[in-house]
């Protein structure tokens, strides 16, 4: 048999001992329910007999109660209680009688049984009835004595039968009892044998078959044990020899495979580490592992212990010795990365310096991964560290080279942190270093302006991995700011990751400012445009022309401050064009401002610039004209209606040569030509002390005087030619000829408002003209005595003089008429159609008091 077992494989034989081991337990168990089933029986009978005793006794006792109690009642010679209690005896007869057959039946069929037991209570109840019916009569006839021996002569048969029966059950009862007695006592011991032979037949077995089995793989066992003990010692060519093919046999097979394949991954493990270690080595780069619990290193590579200077063979050194090597003004970043990875279970990098026990100084990089237990909690930090004091040196160098180029420029880490800032960077800004690290430097140095916009486009080229490009105006340390383009370009490593972002800031305030100044100088240009000028070209050949086109060449190519003088509509602004177009400007912009269209609050701004937030609705910076006209020429006309705090500015242009815009700090240097003009006497202006002795003399560097029409009488009939021929090509007519009548009409009429009067005439007549011949409306020259047509030479000398008197009285009846009101729809100015400041300067240097005209003080 245990040969047999032998050469079973493991799980039959394990399967084969625990079924014997159950089988020998069944029929152990088996005898055992047998032997207590008998006893069963043997109970089952004793109880069926006793029951059978039980029901006979009551039938004996029954039958002696009421039998007395008849006797009683027949000694009373009571009728009607001995029929009562005879009918109680029938009553427990029948239902005595039921009991007993009862108990008969429910005997085992194994008991022997008394058959004269039943016949004799059945015969009892079929004798005793008629016989009490009897004794009922006797009584009933009052023989008492007949009923009363009766009765006793029933009574004693009946006495001895119920005894008779209860000794026969008794009698049965006490054999079963002795027989269930023997019977336990045999089963007592039976099982007392029973009970230790199964048992020990089943450890016997079981001792066997465990032998049997046990025996059988134990030397396998044996041989696995030994070769799995030389595997633990590194001993990977020890195999073990096992025969058979039961699962034994398998797992030794499997186990020399594996031992083959470990050995030829140790000496594989071995040349990588070897290969791994000459890399660490060469690359300076040590690998680490160690616990967060008790900040212990689980493995620390060759290379880690020459980075930091430890000896290999002193063991691991604890955290606290390791923490001493880092520099102490590192320590606590070191300390505060280390922590918040530990806190937040993510990666960490980190540079830092480490101080060696010889003095000598290194930078370390450091590289963390965290190691997570199934149950997600952090159990370990897993990296490496790396030698990186040539590759800081070489930095350090290249941060020099850096500093010197004359860019800003900043180094970003792939997610757009700022790691580096170069010397131009931080003078500029005035930050340091460090807090180009902390801090929200797009915050800190970007206008508020430009912050959202460089916000999105920054996201969006960090997101593209692209370069990309930003224009934002930048705040330096002083307050102000300049326009830089920020170049973004990506740094990508061998695997086209973005190892990090180089920015360089270019200073483009010049370009900015050319562009804005074309933009503006485009925005005045429009305006000129606009406006329109009322001569394209100059017209005529007057001597007195001719003079000032002379002055006008002469002073044209020097830079010389011009003042224009003369009256409205003379045409000084195109002079002044003239002295730009010939001078060596005229490549750069000519910028005209009219000094009366503003009010004396804005002027300022006009000229000069204002800062945002200068005043309420400056809600942006904006060049002034002098800068719009920087390297080119500003003309200032109607220079005598300025402010005296503008005419201070303007006095600090003409002499240093630069300015302060409206709300700002910073001085503005420019390089301008300024021509003034004016219809107002300054000299009288100087003398009242409206305008500024100082400024009047540094614009009157060289005069040109225009003469009004009235004496350029000559020039009349090539002015109308020049005018007919513009105004009819605009309105598509054909006008060829001017009647004589007309010309001298036109010759003879004053033109106070000069060359632009006759100009508007004109446009005026071509519009209303159906013939191919012009003509004017008489009624729009009013014609008074022109001494300068008929008096002598000699009175010419008084025209100016008539002519300001005649002006003086047309502007008082115009005052009259408006009651004192120059401006507005119903004013002086209006009535006589001139502009109001041309008005206001004429009431000044007339010297017309035009309160006296006002009929309400408040009109």
């Amino acid at each position: 048999m245990l040969s047999r077992i032998n050469n079973l494989k493991i799980a039959p034989r394990l399967i084969l001992c625990f079924a014997v081991i159950l089988l020998l337990m069944l029929v152990g168990n088996s005898l055992l329910v047998w032997q207590f089933y008998l006893v069963r029986q043997q109970s089952d009978r004793v109880s069926a007999l006793a029951r059978e005793l039980v029901v006979v006794s009551r039938f004996q006792t029954d039958i002696l109660s009421l039998d007395a109690k008849l006797d009683s009642l027949a000694k009373s010679e009571d009728i009607d209680g001995l029929k009562r209690e005879a009918g109680r005896l029938r009553s427990v007869l029948l239902t005595n009688t039921e009991a007993v057959r009862d108990a008969l039946i429910r005997l085992p069929s194994d008991v022997p049984r008394d058959t004269a037991i039943l016949p004799t209570v059945e015969a009892v109840e079929i004798t005793l009835p008629p016989q009490l019916d009897a004794v009922i009569a006797l009584g009933a006839a009052s023989d008492w004595n007949a009923a009363r021996l009766r009765l006793a002569n029933e009574k004693k048969p009946l006495e001895a039968s119920a005894s008779n029966l209860v000794r026969s059950v008794e009698q049965q009862v006490s054999n079963q009892l002795s027989r269930s007695v023997a019977q336990a006592e045999r089963v007592q011991s039976r099982i007392l044998l029973i009970l230790p032979l199964t048992a020990f037949v089943t450890l016997l077995m079981s001792t066997l078959l465990g032998f049997a089995i046990t025996h059988s793989i134990s030397a396998s066992l044996r041989q696995l044990l030994q070769g799995s003990t030389a595997l633990a010692r590194g001993d990977f060519d020890h195999q073990v020899q096992l025969s058979g093919n039961d699962e034994l046999a398998h797992l030794g097979a499997v186990f020399n495979e594996t031992t083959t394949r470990l050995r030829d991954l140790y000496r594989q493990i071995k040349n990588n580490e070897a290969h791994l270690a000459e890399a660490q080595r060469l690359t300076h780069m040590g690998s680490w592992v160690w616990q967060v619990a008790e900040r212990n290193a689980l493995h620390l590579s060759d290379e880690w212990y020459r980075i930091y200077g430890f000896d290999l063979r002193k063991g691991i050194p604890p955290w606290e010795e390791r923490l001493q090597r880092v520099h102490p003004e590192d320590r606590g970043e070191w300390q505060g990365t280390i922590e918040r990875a530990i806190a937040q279970s993510s990666d960490y990098e980190v540079e830092f310096r480490i101080l060696l026990p010889d003095g000598k100084l290194k930078w370390i990089r450091t590289v963390g991964h965290p190691v997570l237990s199934p149950a997600g909690e952090l159990v370990q930090f897993v990296g490496s560290s790396m030698d990186i004091t040539e590759r800081k040196h070489a930095e350090e160098e290249l941060q020099q080279l850096v500093d010197f180029v004359r860019h800003i420029i900043t180094v970003l880490s792939p997610n757009g942190k700022i790691t580096y800032a170069n010397r131009v960077a931080r003078e500029y800004t005035g930050l340091t270093l460090d807090e180009y690290r902390s801090v929200d430097v797009i915050a800190r140095v970007i206008h508020p302006d430009d912050i959202e916009r460089m916000r999105a486009v920054r996201e969006r080229g960090l997101s593209a991995n692209n370069p990309f490009e930003i224009e934002a105006r930048t705040v330096g340390r002083d307050g102000l700011c300049r326009w830089f383009l920020y170049r973004y370009n990506p740094l990508r490593d061998e695997h086209g990751k973005i190892a990090r972002w180089y920015v360089a800031g270019t200073d483009i305030e010049d370009r900015k400012r050319a562009e804005e100044r074309l933009q503006h100088e485009n925005v005045a240009l429009r305006e000129e445009i606009d406006r329109a000028s009322m001569f394209e070209e100059i017209v005529g050949t007057s001597t007195p022309l001719k003079a000032v086109l002379s002055q006008t060449a002469k002073v044209a190519p020097t830079d010389s401050t011009v003042l224009i003088t003369g009256e409205t509509g003379t045409g000084k602004e195109l002079i002044a064009r003239a002295v730009h177009k010939r001078s060596q400007r005229s490549e750069h912009s000519f910028i005209s401002v009219n000094c009366a269209a503003f009010a004396p609050t804005l002027i300022s701004s006009e000229l000069f610039g204002h800062e945002k937030g200068a005043f309420t609705g400056a809600m942006q910076r904006r060049l002034g004209r002098f800068e719009l006209a920087d390297g080119g020429t500003i003309f200032l006309d109607e220079v005598g209606e300025l402010p005296p705090d503008t005419q201070v500015a303007l006095l600090r242009v003409l002499q240093e040569r630069e300015f302060e815009r409206v709300g700002g700090t910073q001085s503005i240097k420019v390089d301008v030509r300024v021509i003034a003009a004016t219809n107002r006497d300054l000299n009288a202006a100087v003398v009242d002390g409206s305008f500024r002795s100082d400024l009047f003399y540094r614009l009157q560097v060289f005069p040109i005087e225009i003469p009004p029409l009235r004496e350029r009488r000559e020039d009349i009939a090539l002015l109308v030619e020049y005018f007919i021929d513009r105004h009819s090509r605009k309105a598509g007519k054909n006008i060829r000829h001017v009647s004589q009548e007309t010309l001298e009409l036109l010759q003879s009429y004053a033109w106070p408002g000069n060359i632009r009067e006759l100009q508007n005439v004109i446009e005026r007549s071509v519009i209303l003209c159906e013939t191919e011949t012009f003509s004017i409306d008489e009624s729009w020259l009013p014609q008074q005595p022109q001494p300068f047509l008929t008096a002598k030479p000699k009175n010419q000398i008084q025209l100016p003089r008539r002519l300001e008197e005649q002006e003086k009285d047309m502007i008082e009846e115009a005052l009259t008429a408006s009651r004192g009101r120059v401006f507005g729809p119903t004013g002086a100015a209006a009535k006589l159609g001139i502009p109001r400041s041309t008005l206001e300067s004429k009431i000044k240097s007339l010297k017309i008091d035009k309160n006296r005209f006002k009929m309400d003080p408040e009109s």
